[in-house]
């Protein structure tokens, strides 16, 4: 029965073969054609003043960066006495948990940019609110945004009710979980753990 088995894939892998070679050309031909980047060259191209009037249909890494670094906004003002714990960078964050993830984060700056509590626009049941994620992380070679959710307080039923509904939200917003959302987690029992920290961060960078 087995050699049977083994006939038969081999007969469908026969038939199946030549299709998708036929595929695989037809990819890398449209690959050849495809113009990349071509719509951020017209808008580059245009001047200063001129770009200011315009919003480009695809924002690029160097205008993304940019817009990062001119931005300015309200933190969360919820709690201020817990903002306690000084980062290398010189901010204060509510925990020491945070203060190692800001750490860890502000050791990669040349390629990870993050802030601390920037507001972020979510819709939730038909209405815009603003969520304060622990970390917005910019990867400043891919553009790519991820915010980053520690959970220090799993202890506590009310702060676990919380942060499943904060989970919910982000997924709602399509956001997900592991791609575009981090989450870590720690009880009394089961503290952070550095090296699981080291090992997103890198994932990050990729």
């Amino acid at each position: 029965m087995k050699q049977i088995q083994l006939l038969a894939q081999k007969g469908y892998y026969e038939k199946v073969e030549p299709i998708l070679q036929k595929n695989l050309k037809l990819l890398e031909k449209f690959e050849r054609a495809y113009c990349y980047d071509k719509e951020m060259q017209v808008y580059e191209s245009m001047t200063e003043d001129r770009q200011s009037l315009i919003i480009p249909l695809e924002e690029n890494c160097t205008h993304r960066i940019r817009a990062w670094e001119q931005e300015t906004y309200e933190p969360c003002n919820k709690y201020p006495e817990t903002l306690r714990y000084e980062t290398n960078a010189g901010e204060f964050v509510r925990s020491k948990s945070e203060v190692i993830i800001a750490n860890l984060l502000h050791m990669k700056a040349d390629q990870l940019l993050y802030k601390y509590e920037r507001p972020l626009k979510l819709r939730y049941q038909g209405r815009k609110i603003i969520v304060y994620p622990d970390f917005t992380i910019l990867n400043t070679q891919t553009g790519k945004f991820t915010y980053w959710e520690h959970a220090g307080l799993m202890s506590k039923p009310e702060y676990v009710s919380d942060f499943v509904w904060k989970n919910s939200l982000y997924y709602e917003n399509h956001l997900l979980p592991g791609t575009d959302v981090l989450f870590t987690f720690e009880t009394e029992d089961h503290p952070l753990e550095i090296r699981t920290l080291k090992h997103m961060i890198s994932d990050l960078m990729t």
